[in-house]
């Protein structure tokens, strides 16, 4: 009897957990339970695979043609050829008047100091501090210095404490507010005197995204910035400019190289905590905020190191600490990528490298490393130990009575200089056709390999297919549901994929409309959406919740976040052509918000579909140029460089055989009454 129980015990539970439970709707995990296939277990980072893969072929391709450079006319033919690249995108900018003023003087022991604002470009203003030893040669060498991301700038207690040092040790020193800190803010709540948009990376990212929209990078504003602050000390009769040097920490590191890589005039640069190379970069923190990410710089051939490499055989002293988390192995490898070029012009001991325990910090030891790299390269001679030093209050070194340039002055930002540079204009569809792949970086070279059937469940009356789709680049497996009405014949397919995943589209009511009308609906989650996407994924670009970080990493290889979805809805066609039960039936799209124009471009060089419903579409390029306070999700899947050169709307016009009609669902009234079966006629007849 005891033994008929336990038998009767076992095949209830067996029954309840094998047979009777929920089935999971994850394309990944079986019928049976959630266990999902082990070797798709990290498949959600799909979108920074593809990028990275690209990264990672594109500089390896660099490396072998740098490793191959043997001979000094063969390292300058390199060097003029990076610069030429480098320094294209400033082109734009002409050097202005600075209309320089001092706002005001400070007073200690040993030097002065003077307020500072000048005009980068006209009305936009840049404030800083100009330190100027009691004691000094005349003309003293300068040193520039940069801030990295306190939202304090050079005010900072870390920051201040270098400066001073090197200001008592006979070196003039100018120090400014990086573009989104200390007193240039450029979206400020003059209320709270805080940014409405976020913190130093936050508020670069987002005036980052409208720059990059327009094929250039926000990091030609802060070079901008740099070079007219080396204009700034050619004004001072106390610089000696043949002896100008630059350096700043972690992303006053990144605008030290950036900007020593620019202006020649910079005799003596120190970089600290932020020299690493692509690579480490992306396989370690992955890319970093706005104004790290020079346009398309991968792409074009141009590494971290290569902003040594510019500067050979100018003195560049690489700073380090090993726990930083820019990658210190990236670190090590620049330097010794770096000697090849020093070596062959003849200036080995020019460059340098300082390391100590640490962790994204500025220690005692790399500071002194500093000092004494500066008094020698900038020909100071004296003691370089770093000392302590008495700091300013933040207020004291406030250039305007606010604190803000914008509660002061009401100067031009970011935004604004954009519309000054980049106007959109209207280009002929004749000549666009050719340069949205280019610009999209669209490339259709997965091929179909297998559509791995996993299981189907339903809800109501609708019955749902799983499918993983794998490709020959074995990089992701892409997630589809086949949608279709229990017992109902298919007609024909309509491919409908959500923003928001493919689950989405069961709480649709416009699905059963779809369903029907006899119609069968493929989905997939395209990279970066649903099972695709990586809910873990951090970076220091995340506005309002949207990783702008995969739009840096996207352009620096020169593709973008629609061109990767444009490739994942190709292998979602072939899908559908390979299956026998599609055999002669028509294929439409829904193409819907910001997928558009994944969609449309996927269109227009396949051809694949008969009709193209388009649902709430997203907004015109033009607005993210007009609309300052702009929809970070809207501006997430937009191409960079697209705008001024083609709209979405521009890619209808290269498939004039499709019918095309647009919907505006959600802002219409009574929107499920009317509107849903407009759509349904539209795709039928």
């Amino acid at each position: 009897m005891k033994h008929k129980l336990a038998l009767f015990f076992f095949i209830c539970v067996i029954g309840h957990y094998g047979y009777s439970q929920e089935v999971p709707t994850s394309v990944f995990a079986n019928n049976q339970g959630e266990r999902k296939w082990m070797i798709y277990q990290d498949n959600f980072r799909a979108l920074y695979r593809v990028l990275y893969n690209e990264a990672a072929e594109q500089l390896d391709k660099r490396s072998a043609y740098v490793s191959s450079i043997q001979t000094k006319a063969g390292w300058v033919a390199y060097q003029q050829g990076l610069k030429q690249k480098y320094k294209a995108s400033l082109i734009k900018f002409k050097k202005t008047a600075l209309n320089t003023r001092i706002t005001g003087r400070l007073e200690r022991e040993k030097f002065t100091v003077e307020k500072i604002i000048f005009e980068s470009h006209p009305g936009f203003y840049v404030t800083g501090c100009l330190f100027i030893p009691k004691e000094r040669q005349t003309p003293a060498p300068a040193i520039i210095y940069c801030s990295g991301h306190s939202e304090n700038g050079f005010r900072s207690e870390a920051y201040q404490r270098s400066l001073i040092n090197f200001v008592e040790k006979g070196f003039v020193v100018f120090a400014f507010d990086p573009i989104g800190q200390g007193e240039r803010l450029q979206y400020l709540d003059e209320t709270t005197g805080k940014s409405k948009i976020g913190g130093p990376t936050a508020e670069h990212s987002y005036a980052g995204i409208q720059t990059l929209l327009t094929g250039t990078s926000i990091s030609d504003y802060f070079i901008w910035d740099g070079v007219r602050a080396v204009d700034f000390l050619a004004t001072r009769k106390e610089v000696d400019m043949k002896r100008i040097g630059i350096t700043g920490r972690s992303g006053g590191g990144t605008q030290t190289a950036l900007i020593a890589a620019y202006d020649d005039r910079i005799q003596a640069a120190a970089p600290e905590c932020y020299i690493t190379t692509f690579k480490r970069l992306l396989q370690s923190i992955g890319p970093q905020d706005a104004e790290q990410n020079p346009y398309a710089s991968i792409k074009k051939g141009i590494d971290i190191p290569d902003l040594i490499h510019m500067r050979a055989p100018k003195p560049t002293l690489i700073v380090t600490t090993t726990h930083d988390f820019f990658s210190q192995q990236g670190a090590r490898e620049t330097f010794e990528e770096a000697k090849k070029s020093y070596n062959a012009l003849g200036a080995a001991e020019n460059i340098q490298f300082a390391e100590d325990m640490g962790k994204h910090q500025s220690t005692k030891k790399n500071r002194e490393a500093v000092n004494a790299f500066f008094m020698k390269f900038l020909n100071l001679p004296g003691d370089p130990t770093d000392r302590e030093v008495n700091l300013f209050r933040e207020e004291e070194l406030w250039v305007t009575p606010t604190g803000q340039v914008a509660g002061s002055l009401k100067g031009s930002t970011v935004f604004e200089l954009n519309r000054r540079y980049h106007s959109v204009k209207n280009s002929p569809p004749s000549s666009v056709k050719d340069k949205i792949k280019e610009t999209a970086g669209i490339h259709f070279e997965r091929k179909l390999t297998a559509a791995v059937f996993t299981g189907k469940f339903s809800t109501g009356a609708v019955e749902i297919e799983k499918y993983f789709l794998e490709n020959n680049k074995n990089d992701y497996a892409l997630p589809v549901y086949v949608i279709k009405k229990t017992g109902q014949e298919e007609k024909d397919v309509v491919v409908w994929n959500h923003p928001s995943g493919k689950e989405k589209l069961l709480e649709e009511p416009l699905l059963m409309n779809v369903l029907n009308a006899g119609n069968v609906v493929v989905s997939a989650d395209l990279p970066g959406i649903g099972e695709l996407h990586d809910s873990d994924f951090r970076g220091d670009g995340f506005v309002r919740g949207v990783p702008f970080n995969y739009t840096f990493i996207a352009n620096l290889v020169g593709k973008s976040i629609s061109g990767v979805q444009a490739e994942a809805l190709d292998l979602l066609m072939q899908f559908i052509e390979s299956t026998n039960r599609y055999r002669g039936a028509t294929v439409s799209a829904l193409a819907e918000g910001t997928l558009v124009p994944a969609v449309l471009s996927c269109a227009i060089f396949n051809n694949g579909f008969r009709k193209i419903a388009v649902l709430d579409p997203p907004p015109p390029g033009s607005y993210f140029l007009e609309t300052e306070y702009y929809d970070p999700f809207l501006a997430f899947s937009v191409v960079p460089g697209s705008i001024g050169l083609y709209e979405w709307k521009d890619l209808l016009a290269f498939s004039p055989q499709t019918p095309v009609k647009i919907f505006e669902v959600k802002n219409k009234p009574q929107s499920d009454n009317i509107t849903q079966p407009e759509i349904v006629d539209f795709l039928r007849k």
